[in-house]
């Protein structure tokens, strides 16, 4: 069973996204918080898979929070669940330790593939963030990757990380290759393990950098 905690000071938002995880089988809501100071005093006892935290809340920010509970809890799944869009807030939950990034004007099945997609390894982000993650590499020169960056990458992982760095969702990389999205899922955790990155964002940054 997967054990999620929600860390969200909007009663109304929060109510809802506790009716989206009560409604997936299979995932169960340890608990539900409106602030991080109270999660932080029991996080030992606590130890979910999931972590889904706003930034903006009263007192402790989500990202401080994030930051304080990934090294405790390093087995656990960071899911940003946000109205903030800008690269400031983008990249410092990033650095902070979150795998994931949605905007609360996200649909209620986008909410929940997010989940799901954080649970089977993957980093799950709303269209638009990946879009500025993307254009923060713009300028980036578009030379191929060293050697030594992708010398132990196969031929169909490197594809995969192309198109990933293009802005392509999984299901858009799977139609793109002819393959499953669960194959591509499996193309990028082997990248991770390759390139020693923990995310979707780490890799595509190695990959440009070269």
């Amino acid at each position: 069973m997967l054990q999620i905690v929600l860390i969200e000071d909007n009663l109304h938002f929060r109510r809802g996204l506790e009716q989206i995880i009560h409604d997936m089988s299979g995932v169960s809501l340890m608990g539900s918080y409106a602030n991080a100071e109270s999660v932080l005093k029991k996080i030992s006892q606590l130890n979910p898979d999931i972590f889904i935290v706003d930034i903006n809340l009263d007192g402790m920010s989500g990202i401080e929070f994030i930051r304080r509970a990934k090294p405790l809890l390093p087995g656990a799944e960071f899911l940003v669940c946000t109205i903030n869009d800008d690269n400031t807030n983008i990249f410092e939950s990033l650095k902070s330790g979150a795998t994931g990034y949605v905007l609360k004007e996200s649909s209620a099945d986008e909410i929940r593939s997010a989940i799901t997609e954080i649970a089977a390894g993957g980093s799950p982000m709303s269209a638009y963030i990946s879009r500025r993650v993307i254009a923060s590499f713009a300028n980036a020169a578009a030379a191929k990757p060293a050697p030594a960056a992708t010398e132990n990458l196969t031929e169909r992982e490197v594809e995969v990380l192309h198109y990933l760095a293009r802005g392509l969702q999984y299901k858009e990389i799977a139609d793109r290759l002819e393959i499953s999205t669960g194959t591509v899922k499996k193309h990028i955790r082997n990248t991770y393990v390759k390139l020693q990155v923990q995310n979707k964002v780490e890799a595509i940054n190695k990959f440009r950098a070269f």
